[in-house]
């Protein structure tokens, strides 16, 4: 993703936020399938369709350019925004993330989400990369992840294992003394539960979860 396109995912996400309006409502009015505008919000869409992007921009009373963050926005506030509760975190690989948790990882130049989910200094995204979480998280759902939050029974977590040079993303599972790690899809039912040892570590819980959709 580069810059232009980091650009039109977070000024959407401040535009609609400062409109107070969801994406839900912005795609009936605006008459634009709601899983292309959820795929530009989370950045999955390359390279959008120009009669998305004039419909958006025209909705707001923009140029397609001030959209794109090729032309600033004068009223666009990003101080009231990042003060509303809207916080930038890093979206990382796998590698990174194991690397993270381990605070060895340089990510001054990895692209940048904002979320509004209520998160510490440490917070990262990551995307799903294969299908053990489905149905609930497909393949390229974006997670937001605290490092630093307290893991409950059922909590859905990312696990450094000690035998694995991945992390990987599970459900939490907590049967007195001892914690299991379990996918949901049904295709992974020979996997379907696994022993945390005491040398593997809970690393991140997720606290937000957004799904990407295929283009229409």
């Amino acid at each position: 993703m580069n810059q232009t396109q980091f650009e039109l995912n977070e000024i959407l996400s401040r535009l609609m936020f400062q409109r107070r309006i969801r994406t839900a409502e912005l795609a009936r009015r605006i008459n634009v399938p709601q899983p292309t505008l959820s795929r530009i919000m989370s950045g999955a869409t390359t390279n959008p369709h120009l009669s998305s992007l004039k419909s958006i921009a025209d909705f707001f009373e923009l140029t397609v350019d001030q959209l794109k963050g090729l032309q600033p926005i004068l009223w666009l506030d990003s101080k009231e925004t990042e003060s509303a509760g809207w916080t930038k975190i890093p979206v990382l690989t796998y590698s990174q993330a194991t690397r993270w948790a381990e605070g060895k990882e340089d990510i001054s130049g990895n692209e940048l989400l904002s979320t509004d989910a209520k998160i510490g200094e440490h917070a990262y995204a990551l995307t799903v990369k294969d299908a053990s979480m489905e149905p609930q998280f497909p393949k390229d759902t974006l997670l937001i992840i605290e490092p630093d939050k307290t893991p409950k029974d059922r909590s859905f977590v990312i696990v450094t294992l000690e035998d694995y040079p991945e992390i990987i993303f599970r459900q939490l599972l907590i049967d007195g003394p001892h914690q299991y790690l379990k996918p949901i899809s049904p295709d992974f039912d020979k996997f379907k539960m696994m022993l945390l040892g005491k040398k593997d570590k809970i690393s991140g819980v997720l606290v937000q979860a957004r799904r990407n959709y295929d283009e229409e």
